[in-house]
């Protein structure tokens, strides 16, 4: 196998993506398998991850494992590494600055490097570690900005860094997870910047966005503005939220209320002409039950509602409002469900629509649906990574691609 590749692995609270992609020019997908979480009396994959957090290593790393593996199949290549996401309430973001006196000389290659060393000495809690970091803009001489500051004579100089971190007890659990496995880590990534990068374009991150992946556990929120993330956060609520609350009020089994979900519910604000019908299911007993449409749809909604009304208050509390320009893209699983963009929309009183992967080619009749962003993110990422010619003043991160990827270069650099 010929050219350059990745493994890109989406462990969710539902189900294990991996996908298998040629890099360079484009993207191309070449290998896919899948595991969608079951939950019956022998086995309830739901309990090994929650919320975004491995609680089974031993079976989590197996099905990572099995899914990998098969992906490897399927792509008829050689195991290599894998660039994997992160969820879960521990992942956020921080700032930090750095300053230097120039006394009217250039800026160097050097003095850009001692920057970004000095801004990553941030103190962070003692159970955190940076994971990555992006460098932002620099202020020049405290009345100006610049994105490449590198031969700029100047007085004064600021740098910006935006560090991304996580608890280290959940990166440790993950990383032992796919210890399983064959494959080497090469990047942990937070999962709303991979959905971000397989669902947004350069005009919307540089108009300002805000980014909701809607997944099983988490909801991942990401804002950009001027093609710089801004804010960076993940909600431990999500789609088995919603279907934990249809089970619990229409009393069927967890597995029903998921179909139930998506067959027949809905969060639109719009009053259906069926709404008032009733649905005719066998139940888990067997029995032929009838259950309220309009009850159903409430139950979505509510819990919709609750699951915006987190982010709304964050993007409040962070006055992010007046940067997003170019709206609010929704993606994950639970923007399948009908009426999302409608009723969401109304609720930010802002623009909405659905976030599909921006791809085309093998694999796209499958992987173009919001579930799928994460996983076609990670190639995307990686594809970045190795074209990106910014900041080629940051030394090479070294990652090992096995024997495929040599090295690469990027704002993102391996820690």
């Amino acid at each position: 196998m010929s050219g350059k590749l990745i493994f890109g692995l989406d462990v969710g609270s539902s189900k294990i993506v991996s996908l298998v992609g040629t890099l360079g020019d484009k993207v191309n997908i070449i290998g896919l398998s899948s595991y969608h979480f079951v939950n019956n009396p022998r086995n309830n994959d739901l309990t090994m991850i929650s919320n975004g957090l491995i609680c089974e290593v031993e079976r989590a790393g197996t099905r990572i494992a099995q899914t990998l593996h098969e992906a490897q199949i399927s792509a008829d290549c050689s195991a290599g590494s894998v660039i994997v996401n992160l969820s879960g309430n521990h992942v956020r973001n921080i700032y930090s600055h750095s300053n230097q006196e120039m006394g009217s000389h250039p800026v160097t290659e050097e003095i850009i490097r001692y920057m970004v060393n000095e801004a990553k000495q941030v103190v962070i809690p003692s159970n955190y570690e940076i994971i990555d970091y992006e460098i932002q803009e620099y202020l020049i001489d405290d009345d100006r900005y610049t994105i490449n500051p590198l031969d700029l004579s100047c007085n004064t100089i600021n740098a910006n860094l935006n560090l991304f971190i996580a608890g280290k007890t959940p990166l440790s659990n993950l990383r032992k997870a796919i210890s399983h496995s064959s494959y080497d880590i090469a990047k942990v990534v937070p999962s709303g910047v991979l959905s971000a990068m397989a669902v947004l374009n350069r005009e919307e991150k540089e108009l300002g966005c805000c980014l909701i992946d809607i997944g099983a556990g988490t909801t991942d929120v990401v804002v950009y503005e001027n093609g710089f993330i801004r804010y960076l956060n993940s909600i431990p609520l999500g789609g088995e939220d919603i279907t934990r609350d249809i089970a619990s009020v229409m009393r069927v089994s967890r597995n029903l209320a998921e179909d139930l979900k998506f067959t027949h519910g809905s969060c639109g604000n719009l009053v259906h002409k069926n709404n008032n019908e009733m649905i005719g299911i066998i139940d888990h007993r067997g029995e032929n039950v009838n259950l309220s449409r309009k009850l159903l749809n409430d139950v979505i909604q509510e819990r919709v509602k609750d699951i915006l009304g987190v982010v709304k208050t964050q993007l409040n509390n962070s006055n992010l409002y007046d940067i997003i320009n170019s709206g609010i893209v929704i993606t994950g699983g639970t923007a399948l469900i009908s009426g999302m963009k409608e009723f969401s929309s109304s609720f930010f009183e802002i623009p909405v629509h659905i976030g599909i992967p921006n791809y085309e080619g093998d694999f796209a009749d499958i992987v173009c649906s919001p579930k799928y962003a994460s996983a076609v993110g990670a190639l995307y990422f990686a594809n970045d990574l190795i074209s990106d010619r910014h900041f080629q003043s940051e030394p090479a991160s070294g990652i090992e691609f096995g024997s495929i990827i040599k090295r690469i270069k990027s704002i993102f650099t391996n820690m």
